[in-house]
């Protein structure tokens, strides 16, 4: 991403000192090497729950239209949302918990639905009906993660209920894998597919039509083919983050076991890899998200004076502290105090004091450059340094999900467009 000085903050983000940058470009790529790594007619489903994983939806969202089979929501509000940007054309799919008295909403957002219990289904049969709609509906087959989901005898039962309503259809059945991204050995996952696959056979054998399955998330799309069946809900790789480190290690040693068991081929040719269509190189995911803020003053701190609440950190020497409007409330977690590093002018400056509701301090000392109004990447590149969402999910003990997904909504998001390489 291309550095900015104050006098280039994108008039969007003039209401407030602080905004996210989301590089449609990036995303576009993300999506079309996700879609090279798909197995025959494998569908691509993108997750955007979450306002995009923390995104923005607005932002994200006419992006994957254009790109995506399937636009993934969490919930029926979200789906209404997303209906409202998209237009009526893209198809949706609403894989989290929804209640009976959500029925309608799902209905007037045309949207597919995950469901677990007849009340669901009878519900949602009754506000098509009354929409002169047809609702797709996908059971959640239980395989060993115990969250959503029912077992095979009762994913029989609901798919005959389906079968005798009016106003509902039995589009799928779908499961959620366990940990395939959280470790290199994959034989847990292998049961759950297997599961979602008898859950299907079970199905066609009792008389019903034959329902799509689907399963994979982002490491399972990166990782095994077998897994993409007829369509696939890739999330964080969407946003050009790998799942885990655990998820590139696996990559790299199914990589390393093709070599080894190839004969060696001329230089130019490719060969095709377990994930697809694509080569055997690493695939190229670029980060969508910038994080950036202004400082709001800089002030000198003698040595042995305290910074922040609960004097937590005491300058050892006389230093420059800058104040960056951000705290917990905008999503810069607590867990950063005296931990985390902003960058201005692409220069590492640690946090120092306790992250603050709606401000921290940042030493700049080493950045005489810095001033009331420079500019501060809290996430991303700025030079040759970059903060990655890793970065941050490790100092804070948590993952990268809930680094992005956090940055509150009123933070804006800015749309632009930088070269993907």
């Amino acid at each position: 991403m291309t550095d900015m000085n104050a006098a280039q903050i994108p008039d969007a983000a003039r209401s407030r000192p602080t905004w996210c940058e989301v590089d449609v470009a990036a995303l576009r790529h993300n999506s079309q090497t996700l879609r090279r790594r798909l197995r025959g007619n494998a569908a691509l489903g993108q997750v955007i729950k979450a306002d995009a994983y923390g995104h923005g939806l607005a932002q994200v969202a006419p992006v994957l239209a254009d790109e995506a089979d399937w636009l993934i929501i969490n919930s029926a509000h979200e789906a209404l949302a997303l209906r409202a940007i998209v237009g009526p054309t893209p198809r949706l799919y609403c894989c989290g918990p929804t209640l009976p008295f959500e029925a309608e909403a799902i209905v007037e957002a045309s949207s597919d639905v995950v469901v677990v219990a007849s009340a669901q289904i009878e519900a949602l049969a009754r506000a098509a009906q009354a929409a002169k709609k047809v609702v797709g509906l996908h059971i959640k087959v239980e395989t060993g993660t115990h969250r959503q989901g029912v077992d095979v005898e009762e994913t029989l039962a609901l798919a005959t209920l389906i079968g005798g309503l009016e106003g509902v259809v039995l589009r799928g059945l779908t499961t959620h894998y366990a940990d395939i991204e959280d470790t290199t050995d994959h034989r847990f996952a292998d049961r759950q597919t297997a599961g979602l696959e008898r859950a299907r056979a079970a199905v066609v054998d009792a008389g019903h039509p034959r329902p799509m399955i689907h399963a994979a998330n982002s490491a399972a799309v990166l990782l095994d083919a077998r897994t993409h069946h007829d369509l696939v809900r890739a999330g964080i790789s969407t946003y050009g983050l790998w799942p885990s480190k655990e998820t590139q290690a696996a990559w790299l040693e199914q990589r390393l076991r093709e070599h080894k068991s190839q004969p060696p081929r001329p230089a130019g040719d490719v060969v095709q890899s377990a994930g697809g269509n694509d080569d055997d190189e690493v695939p190229t995911l670029i980060p969508v998200l910038r994080w950036r803020a202004l400082l709001n003053q800089v002030k000198s701190v003698p040595a042995g004076g305290y910074v922040g609440y609960g004097r937590t950190y005491r300058a050892t020497h006389p230093s420059r502290i800058a104040i960056v409007p951000v705290g917990y409330h905008e999503g810069y977690d607590r867990r950063l105090s005296n931990v985390g590093h902003v960058l201005v002018d692409g220069v590492r400056c640690p946090v120092r004091g306790r992250v603050c509701m709606n401000m921290m301090m940042v030493d700049v000392t080493d950045v005489p450059s810095a001033t009331m109004g420079s500019v501060a990447t809290l996430l991303g590149s700025d030079g040759d340094e970059t903060i990655s969402a890793e970065q941050l999910a490790g100092w804070m003990g948590t993952i990268h999900y809930e680094v992005t997904s956090r940055i509150h909504p009123s933070v804006p998001r800015i749309s632009i467009q930088v070269q993907s390489p």
